[in-house]
C-alpha cells in the first residue's frame, strides 16, 4: 500500500539501497533500523509505518509500478499516435537504465509480485496504449483494426515476454524475440517496434539482464 510520509519515504530509499547492496534475503529489519538510526529514525517510527521488509519491499514494489504507471501517462501534444508510443516505450527503457540496480534485483525480489505487477500493468497501461493506438488510427499514423487487443499484445510482449527474469535468454534468443514481437505488431498495424526501439531493447537487455557485460 502507498506510504505517502516524508518519514515513510526515507525508509523506502535506505531500504532499497540495503537491497541493492546487499540482497534482499541478505538484508534483517534490524539492518534496516540500525541504518535508519543514523538518520534520526527509531525503531518504533519504523514500525509505525512497515511490519516487516516484505511491507517494505511490498510498498517500493507499489512506487516502481505507480513510476511506470506516470510514464505512460505524459502527454506529447505535437506528436501522432504512433510517434507517442515509440517515445513512452523509449522513455520506459531509458528509466529502467536509470535504476538498473533496482531493476536487476527486482528479478530476484519481486517473484512474488510479478503476477500483481502484470495486473497492474494490464488495468492501467492497457487502456493508455489502446486509445494511442485509437488516435494513431484517426491521425494516420497506424491501421490497427482491434486497438485493445494489440493493446494487450504490445503490453504483453514488452512487459511479460521479453522479461528476461521470466525467461533466461542468450542475447542471440533474445534479439529473435524481439524480432518476432515486431513481426507481430506489424502484422496487425501497429508499426511501434522499429529498428530504434529493437536496438534499445536489446541495450537494456545487456544492460539489465547480462549486468552490462
Amino acid at each position: 500500500m502507498p506510504k505517502n510520509h516524508k518519514s515513510a519515504q526515507k525508509i523506502l530509499d535506505i531500504s532499497l539501497k540495503l537491497f541493492n547492496k546487499h540482497g534482499f534475503e541478505n538484508v534483517r529489519m534490524q539492518d534496516i533500523v540500525d541504518k535508519l538510526a543514523t538518520y534520526g529514525l527509531s525503531k518504533g517510527a519504523i514500525y509505525h509505518y512497515f511490519d516487516s521488509k516484505d511491507d517494505i519491499l511490498e510498498s517500493i514494489f507499489w512506487q516502481y509500478e505507480q513510476q511506470i504507471k506516470q510514464i505512460w501517462q505524459i502527454q506529447y501534444p505535437h506528436k501522432n499516435g504512433r510517434d507517442k508510443i515509440k517515445t513512452i516505450i523509449m522513455q520506459h527503457l531509458d528509466y529502467m537504465l536509470k535504476h538498473k540496480a533496482f531493476v536487476q534485483d527486482s528479478n530476484t525480489l519481486f517473484g512474488s509480485f510479478r503476477a500483481l505487477g502484470y495486473r497492474l500493468k494490464h488495468n492501467h497501461i492497457v487502456p493508455i496504449v489502446e486509445s494511442l493506438i485509437e488516435e494513431g488510427n484517426n491521425d494516420g499514423s497506424l491501421n490497427v483494426a482491434y486497438p485493445k487487443a494489440a493493446s494487450q499484445m504490445l503490453v504483453w510482449g514488452v512487459y511479460v515476454w521479453l522479461d528476461s527474469a521470466l525467461y533466461p535468454l542468450s542475447q542471440i534468443e533474445y534479439t529473435h524475440k524481439v524480432r518476432h514481437l515486431r513481426i507481430m505488431c506489424e502484422g496487425v498495424g501497429l508499426s511501434v517496434i522499429d529498428e530504434e526501439i529493437s536496438s534499445e531493447l536489446l541495450r537494456v537487455w545487456q544492460e539489465i539482464a547480462r549486468g552490462g557485460k
